[in-house]
């Protein structure tokens, strides 16, 4: 019905235009003869369809505001869920990060209890042997001395006994220095992973907060 009646608003709206461009002019003025019965007539109904032309256009209106309305509820219902999306992937990846982070301090500190433990059984050991290579060259000495040889020859041979007995500690201990200088560098190249491992998770972190 509301319709119809914006079609006939319309529809008289065009009759009377169409009335006064073809009315007659009035010579020698700007004036013109129109149909007066015609005019009123088109004129009571143009007035009388206002109220319900008005009454469609406020509808529009609110349907409008009510459509405008709902978008913006949407709109920012999906914010709100987008935000607590981003919310939740930056706590994920901090937890982790934490985890990562604790896992690489944990192993580190295991690799270097272990290389300690077998850098104090090597260095041990070593002592052990040097301590008997020495109790061996001191008994070899004395067996020398005590089958009464020449004591320049004997002690020639004691003291060579003895300089190869300190380079075979020293080379002992240039190998005990060497392989715990090995575990250092695995124990050095783990953490550096770990810590490239850490660095990615912490720029993933940030590209996503710079996103949000």
């Amino acid at each position: 019905m509301q319709q119809d009646a914006i079609s006939a608003f319309r529809k008289n709206l065009n009759d009377l235009e169409e009335t006064v461009v073809s009315a007659k002019r009035v010579p020698l003025s700007n004036m013109c003869m129109v149909d007066r019965e015609r005019t009123l007539n088109i004129l009571d109904s143009i007035v009388t369809e206002i109220p319900t032309v008005f009454a469609e256009c406020e509808g529009v209106v609110q349907n409008q505001i009510s459509i405008i309305s709902e978008a913006n509820e949407r709109a920012e219902q999906t914010k709100q869920n987008a935000t607590m999306r981003a919310n939740q992937f930056v706590s994920d990846a901090k937890n982790q990060a934490q985890q990562i982070s604790a896992q690489a301090q944990q192993q580190a500190q295991d690799m270097l209890q272990q290389a300690q433990q077998q850098a104090n059984n090597m260095m041990r050991e070593a002592q052990e042997q040097c301590a008997k290579m020495m109790a061996d060259a001191e008994n070899r000495a004395r067996q020398l001395i005590s089958e009464q040889e020449i004591t320049a020859r004997a002690n020639m041979e004691a003291e060579e006994l003895r300089q190869s007995t300190q380079e075979e500690i020293e080379k002992l201990y240039t190998d005990v220095y060497h392989h715990i200088d090995e575990v250092l560098a695995q124990l050095d190249r783990t953490i550096s992973e770990k810590l490239t491992d850490i660095r990615l998770t912490r720029q993933q972190i940030d590209q996503s907060l710079s996103i949000r």
